[in-house]
């Protein structure tokens, strides 16, 4: 039962097998030519990125794109076994072969006979396991545990880790042949935070999945958008998702406003996210026509009225201009500082200190 349990688990991987490829970002294009070439072969692919990048879904992408297709398609986390169940879990057992094994089991190989098997996190299984599945790469074979019968196979491999592996290599951890035979065709994932651009298609597509299932009409406001674009993402599109679930059902209105994030975690704030996103405005863009129906992106920009006069929030010689409607201004005039002042009613000297203070970069493009 216990063995059952684990299989399941390895099976349901999160990695969202029926999404399709989003991303039409510069590092994305690059992957997924590399994925067109590679797909029609049968040779081995590593695919390299950092936690919940999507590695899965490229895996079954290159699945569905080679002669394969029709064929099973299997997956397995090795960091979620143990040695012992991984071993089973992949070449299978015989009757009796341990405590428990009440009956004859096909293992992944066996399953994935003529098709692609997806060995996710590779670089977490054992030096001494290595060794077991090095022999099935080259020579196509194996026994069941505690079976003397061997058993061919015809298998795409498509490895996937989120660690250095030619790190692993040189510090004796990985075996450098599994290595070389896994790492025929790389095909590296980038981070969100390498390709921003993206980010406003993942979270769509997540939205609309929330929206499904509780059948809720929500959208993204621009300045939601645009702060969303501005953070970093350390846990990548699983973080990225998580954020739009959680601030989708805590918001109040069907439109999702830059004041409906709540980020708690260190360094990542939603001010700090705000001001991120000012700073992608200014090198994003420039290139779009002033005024284009664009909204301000801070809270004061969801809840204040838009014909406040000087927006400032310290009385005095150098009074801080708002930095949501700041950047608002800027967009508008052409990032000109001078025009923005006389649109804010401020001076252009407290535009520049105002971009001081909030660590605001305008770069021209």
């Amino acid at each position: 039962m216990c063995l059952l349990k684990q299989r399941d688990r390895a099976a349901a991987d999160h990695d969202d097998h029926s999404d399709p490829i989003v991303g039409d970002s510069r590092a994305m294009r690059i992957a997924m030519e590399k994925l067109r070439r590679v797909a029609p072969t049968s040779l081995s692919v590593l695919l390299l990125g950092e936690s919940g990048t999507g590695k899965g879904v490229l895996a079954r992408e290159i699945h569905r794109l080679s002669p394969r297709r029709e064929a099973p398609f299997v997956q397995v986390n090795s960091a979620a076994l143990a040695e012992s169940v991984l071993e089973s879990e992949l070449f299978g057992h015989e009757k009796g072969a341990f405590t428990g094994a009440a009956s004859q089991r096909q293992g992944r190989f066996e399953l994935a006979d003529g098709g692609t098997l997806f060995l996710d996190e590779i670089g977490e299984i054992s030096p001494s396991f290595q060794a077991k599945l090095l022999r099935v790469l080259q020579e196509r074979e194996f026994e069941r545990v505690g079976g003397t019968t061997t058993i061919r196979v015809d298998v795409r491999i498509i490895a996937a880790t989120n660690c250095g592996l030619e790190a692993a290599v040189a510090a004796g951890r990985f075996r450098s042949d599994l290595y070389f035979r896994l790492n025929t065709v790389p095909i590296r994932l980038p981070p969100l935070r390498e390709r921003r651009d993206d980010i406003p298609a993942f979270a769509a597509r997540a939205l609309e999945q929330f929206n499904r299932d509780s059948e809720r009409q929500l959208t993204f406001s621009p300045s939601a958008t645009a702060v969303m674009r501005g953070c970093s993402f350390p846990g990548n599109i699983r973080e990225l998702e998580n954020c739009v679930r959680r601030t989708a059902i805590l918001a109040r209105r069907p439109i999702i406003r830059a004041s409906d994030f709540a980020c708690r975690g260190e360094g990542c704030t939603t001010q700090q996210m705000i001001r991120s996103a000012a700073l992608h405005a200014a090198t994003s863009s420039a290139r779009r026509p002033a005024g284009a129906g664009r909204e301000p992106l801070s809270q004061s920009a969801d809840s204040e009225p838009r014909n406040r006069p000087a927006l400032g929030r310290k009385p005095g010689r150098h009074r801080v201009v708002d930095a949501d409607r700041l950047v608002d201004a800027l967009r508008k005039v052409g990032w000109s500082q001078a025009k923005a002042g006389r649109l804010l009613g401020v001076t252009s000297r407290q535009v520049r200190y105002a971009l001081k203070r909030h660590g605001i970069k305008i770069q021209k493009t």
